[in-house]
C-alpha cells in the first residue's frame, strides 16, 4: 500500500522553517546593531558627593591655609634677621714697574747675625711684622705704614731710597733699599742700639710684564777687621765691611 505525504502538510512545515529562519536572521541584525550602538554618556561623579566629603575637603583648604601662613612668617623672620657680610680678599694690583709700585713685606729677621764660634742654642732676639712702601718714581722711599707682630716691638726711624742693581752673580734684576730702624732694650745682643737693614728681592716679571719680587732677604752691614788687627799702616776698623745675612721676606704687591 503506498502512502502519500499531503501536499497542505509539506507546505506546512516549509513554511515553518522559514519562519524560523527568518527570525533567526533578525536577531542577528539587531544584535549586531546593538552592540554597534554608542553607549550613554558616563555621568560624571561628583567628588565630595556627601556631607562627610564635604567636611574632608574643607578640613583639607584649612590645612593648607594654615601652611601658607606659617610659611609667610618664617620668610618675615628671615628678612628681618641679619645677613651676615662676607668680606672679599683685595685682588692685587699688577705692575709691570717698579716706579711708583708699592709692596708689604712680610719679614722674619734677628739683630744681630750668629758667630761662627756661636752655640746654636745661644737666645737671639727674633723680630718679625709687616712693613709696607711705595718705591717713588723720583728713586725715594715712602713708608706706607710699619705693623710689628712681635712683643718687643721694633722703632723704625728711617726708610732710604730704593734702586734696581743686575747682579754679577746671576746677570738678574735685584731692587734694594735700606732702614734705619732701633731695636728695643729687651734685644740681647744690641738693646736699644740703632741699626741699618739692608733689604733686596729678585726682580721676575710673568709673560704679561706683571712685576713680582722673590728670595726677599735682610742683611746688616758688619765691619770686617784685616788679619793683624791693621790695615797697612792704618788701623782696618770701619775700612772693610760685609753684609751677613740676619732673615728674610716675601714680597707681595698692593695698593695704597
Amino acid at each position: 500500500i503506498e502512502l502519500k505525504q499531503p501536499h497542505n502538510l509539506a507546505l506546512s512545515i516549509d513554511t515553518r522553517l522559514t519562519m524560523k529562519l527568518l527570525l533567526v536572521f533578525l536577531l542577528t541584525v539587531m544584535g549586531a546593531v546593538v552592540s554597534f550602538a554608542p553607549l550613554p554618556a558616563a555621568t560624571p561623579k561628583r567628588l565630595f558627593a556627601t556631607s562627610a566629603g564635604s567636611d574632608d575637603a574643607e578640613q583639607l583648604r584649612e590645612s593648607a591655609q594654615k601652611l601658607r601662613d606659617e610659611a609667610k612668617a618664617l620668610e618675615s623672620n628671615l628678612d628681618r634677621k641679619p645677613r651676615a657680610v662676607v668680606a672679599m680678599e683685595p685682588v692685587a694690583p699688577s705692575y709691570t714697574s717698579l716706579k711708583e709700585s708699592v709692596w708689604t713685606l712680610s719679614y722674619r729677621f734677628v739683630s744681630d747675625p750668629p758667630k761662627k764660634d756661636d752655640d746654636d742654642d745661644a737666645p737671639v732676639s727674633n723680630y718679625s711684622g709687616k712693613l709696607t712702601v711705595k718705591l717713588l718714581s723720583d728713586g725715594y722711599t715712602e713708608l706706607i705704614r710699619h705693623e710689628p707682630s712681635t712683643g718687643d716691638r721694633l722703632e723704625l726711624l728711617k726708610v732710604w731710597g730704593w734702586d734696581k742693581e743686575v747682579s754679577n752673580e746671576d746677570d738678574k734684576d735685584y731692587v734694594l733699599f735700606s732702614t734705619n730702624i732701633k731695636v728695643p732694650e729687651s734685644d740681647v745682643a744690641m738693646p736699644n742700639e740703632e741699626l741699618r737693614f739692608y733689604w733686596q728681592a729678585r726682580v721676575e716679571s710673568d709673560s704679561g710684564g706683571a712685576l713680582s719680587l722673590a728670595d726677599g732677604t735682610v742683611t746688616v752691614k758688619k765691619d770686617v777687621e784685616p788679619p793683624g788687627g791693621f790695615w797697612g799702616i792704618f788701623n782696618g776698623g770701619g775700612i772693610l765691611a760685609q753684609f751677613r745675612y740676619v732673615g728674610n721676606f716675601a714680597a707681595r704687591s698692593v695698593s695704597e
